[in-house]
This record gives structure tokens, C-alpha cells and sequence, in this order.
């Protein structure tokens, strides 16, 4: 793991974050019953031409906000079987607090029973007070792989598949000292929980897709009102694909709710990315 200094205004927003955040959290996870528009998620289909991984299928998913089991968390696991994938990547805010943690691996063990899953850190999991040595040791124990400013690689038909995963960028956590310089073949995916991860990189950075959420989509999409609810670090992007002259991302609504348990007309979102010749 590449390390850094988290600078002190890092810390003080943490430290508010997670003040504001957590007695949200603890409320209304009292009170399941009270989730409204989280129950039926929507699969999006995204095709990018790489020959040799052609064929092979990744899930994406973000913005987990596992607290407690729900039964929405089932049909997730229900969805993500039926699509039979190679490769199963997590953007962050996998829980709120650490009451979180026996669901949370509870849900990624079933997710990994289908396929390998990869996962990287949001605001939210530093909020949370967990320490990052103990995701890293339950990740470990269960068989996940999690990846701080850390990079994995895995031989794919006649090339490679790299998998970079980075610290929070809206924390100002991401180390990009962990992408690895082009190969003939390799295709290499970034997997950062915020969208102001595209305005870090630079040309020299070779990465091929990047993956991320942190917006929810808004997560409340009034007709003929502007998107007004959207996290420090979105920078604007509410969803979908984005792109600036070297780098394409792809913003993931997410599957859980920030503050407060609703969504409108902003369901949750599951993305299926497939590799084409």
C-alpha cells in the first residue's frame, strides 16, 4: 500500500462528517420499514472494445450504506447471480457505522461466492471510525481483495487486466503513485469512490475506464428542479459517463441513501460492463 499524510483540513472535515453523519444514521436504522425508492434497483449495460478481454463481463457497484440486512440487499444478490460475472468492483461508502460491519461482510462473502470482488474506500468508511486496518483485515479473512492506493493484476486470455483501486479523492486521499505505466494488452481500470478523481489525473496517467459513484445520481430528481443534493467532490457529475481528453468514467448511482432513507425518481443502480472485439 502506498501511504500519505492526510492533511489536518482532511481530518476536520472527517471529524464533521462524521458528527452531522452518524446520528442520522443511528436513527433511522432503527427504523428500516421507513426506506422509500431503494427496493427496486435498475441494471445499466456498458460495452468497451478490448479484444482480449473480449467476452468477459464486471459488475459495478457503489454506495453500498450497508447498516443492517434488508431484503433489497437479496434481489442485489439475486440480479448480480443471474448476470453471471467475471469480476464483481465496489466504489466506497460500504457502511455508515460500525454496527455496519457484520452485515457489510455478510453481503460482499455472498457477492464473492459468485464472483471475485474488489473494493475500494468512500468518505463515508472513514466517517464511520473504523479503521482502515480493520477493513483490511476483514477483507483479507473473508477473501475480498480491498485496494488503498494499491494495485492488483490479473492475466486475462492474451492480455491482463489491472486493477487500481484509490483512496477517496473527495478526502483527498487518492495516491496516484499506485497506477502502473502502459503494457501492449493491458487494460487498466481505476476503481475511485468520487468523480473529482477525473480532474486528478493527468495524460501521462494510462488508465482505460474509471468507476465510481459518491453522487447517488442526486439522489432526489425532482422534474424541472436542479439537481441540488450532490456531495463535495461530484464536481457536477450527477451519473452516467463522463470524459475529458484522455480518461473516460462512468458515475454509478449507488444502491444505498445518504441522511436520509429516500430516494425519488433516482433508483439504485446496478452496471454491468462487458468487453467487446
Amino acid at each position: 500500500m502506498i501511504r500519505r499524510i492526510v492533511s489536518w483540513p482532511d481530518r476536520v472535515r472527517t471529524y464533521i462528517g462524521h458528527s452531522l453523519s452518524e446520528p442520522f444514521y443511528r436513527f433511522f436504522r432503527l427504523f428500516p420499514h421507513w426506506e422509500r425508492g431503494l427496493d427496486r434497483h435498475e441494471i445499466t449495460y456498458l460495452y468497451h472494445v478490448h479484444g482480449p478481454l473480449a467476452g468477459r463481463r464486471a459488475i459495478h457497484l457503489s454506495d453500498l450504506h450497508v447498516d443492517r440486512h434488508q431484503s433489497r440487499h437479496d434481489e442485489v444478490i439475486r440480479s448480480v447471480r443471474d448476470l453471471r460475472p467475471d469480476w464483481i468492483f465496489i466504489t466506497g461508502d460500504l457502511l455508515n457505522v460500525p454496527e455496519g460491519v457484520p452485515p457489510l461482510f455478510q453481503f460482499l462473502t455472498r457477492l464473492r461466492e459468485i464472483a471475485p470482488v474488489f473494493i475500494t474506500l468512500g468518505n463515508h468508511d472513514h466517517y464511520s471510525g473504523v479503521p482502515i486496518s480493520e477493513y483490511t483485515e476483514l477483507a483479507d479473512r473473508h477473501k475480498i481483495t480491498l485496494l488503498v492506493n494499491q494495485s492488483t493484476f490479473i492475466p486475462a486470455g492474451t492480455g491482463e487486466l489491472a486493477i487500481v483501486g484509490v483512496d477517496d479523492p473527495s478526502l483527498h486521499r487518492a495516491d496516484l503513485r499506485c497506477i502502473p505505466p502502459p503494457a501492449q494488452d493491458r487494460f487498466t481500470l481505476l476503481l475511485a469512490h468520487a468523480p473529482n478523481i477525473l480532474d486528478m489525473l493527468d495524460e501521462e496517467h494510462a488508465v482505460d475506464l474509471i468507476l465510481c459513484g459518491h453522487s447517488h445520481g442526486g439522489q432526489w430528481q425532482i422534474p424541472g428542479v436542479p439537481t441540488f443534493w450532490l456531495p463535495p467532490g461530484c464536481r457536477g457529475r450527477i451519473s452516467g459517463p463522463h470524459h475529458n481528453a484522455r480518461h473516460r468514467m462512468y458515475v454509478n448511482r449507488g444502491l444505498g441513501w445518504s441522511f436520509l432513507p429516500f430516494r425519488w425518481n433516482c433508483r439504485p443502480e446496478i452496471a454491468v460492463i462487458t468487453w467487446t472485439n
